[in-house]
C-alpha cells in the first residue's frame, strides 16, 4: 500500500465522514426513484464511500465511477455490492482545458483537484460533454453527481450550454454566492430549495420537481 492509500484509509473509516455519506446516499436514492434515473454517473469518487451507500439497493442499472486518482477507482470497486453493473474511468473531467497541475492534499485526499497544493497526478483531461457522449448515456435517465473540487459550477455551466442537463443533477457549492450563481444558471430548469441562513452546506440535489439541501455540522438534508 503506497502511502496516498494509506492517507486514504485513515479518512475512510472517520465516522462522521461515513455518516455524511449515509446521509447523502439516501438522498441519492430518493431523488433517482423520484426522477425515474436509472444510471448513476459520479465523477469525482474518492474511495467510493458514497457510492456505496448509493447503488446499495437501488433502482440504478448502470453506474460510471470517474476519478483521477488511481488508488480511488481501487478503493471504489472494493466496495460496491456484488451485481452492480459498474465502469471505472481515470480522467479528469474539465469544462475547459486545464493548465494547472492536478494534485492530491495530504491533510484531506478528497479535496484533490487543479491548483490545490499536494502530490501532483499525472492523468488525462476529458471535457465533460465528449465524456459524456462517449459513454452513450440517455441523460434524461441519468443522475450526475459531482464533485470536481471548484469545477462545479463551470460543469453545470457547460452542460445547460451544451442541453445536456441530465434527470437530476447533485453538486457541490462552498458558499451562498455559489448557490445565487447556480440557481440564476439553471433557473426554470430545476426547482431550488430554500436557502437556509446561518447553516452551513456543501451540497445540493436537483430535479425538475424536487430539490434537496445537503447541510453539515449537524449533518441534514432539507428537502
Amino acid at each position: 500500500m503506497d502511502a496516498l492509500e494509506v492517507l486514504q484509509s485513515r479518512e475512510e473509516i472517520n465516522p462522521k465522514v461515513i455518516l455524511r455519506s449515509r446521509m447523502e446516499g439516501a438522498v441519492i436514492r430518493d431523488l433517482a426513484a423520484f426522477s425515474n434515473a436509472t444510471t448513476y454517473v459520479d465523477l469525482g469518487c474518492w474511495v467510493g464511500l458514497l457510492a456505496q451507500q448509493v447503488l446499495q439497493g437501488s433502482g440504478f442499472g448502470r453506474a460510471v465511477l470517474v476519478d483521477a486518482v488511481a488508488s480511488c477507482l481501487k478503493k471504489t470497486a472494493e466496495k460496491l455490492p456484488p451485481g452492480v453493473k459498474a465502469e471505472y474511468h481515470q480522467v479528469a473531467i474539465v469544462a475547459d482545458t486545464e493548465r494547472r497541475t492536478f494534485c492530491v492534499p495530504g491533510y484531506d485526499t478528497s479535496c484533490a483537484g487543479f491548483g490545490q497544493e499536494g502530490v501532483p497526478v499525472a492523468v488525462t483531461q476529458r471535457e465533460i460533454c465528449a465524456f459524456l457522449r462517449s459513454l452513450d448515456v440517455e441523460m434524461e435517465t441519468t443522475y450526475l453527481k459531482v464533485d470536481l473540487e471548484g469545477l462545479d459550477l463551470r460543469i453545470a455551466a457547460r452542460l445547460a450550454q451544451e442541453g445536456m442537463l441530465p434527470a437530476a443533477l447533485h453538486v457541490e457549492l462552498a458558499t451562498l454566492a455559489e448557490y445565487d450563481a447556480l440557481q440564476a444558471l439553471l433557473a426554470g430548469r430545476y426547482v431550488f430549495p430554500p436557502k437556509r441562513p446561518g447553516h452551513a452546506f456543501y451540497s445540493v440535489a436537483l430535479s425538475k420537481e424536487r430539490s434537496v439541501l445537503i447541510g453539515f455540522d449537524p449533518d441534514v438534508a432539507y428537502v
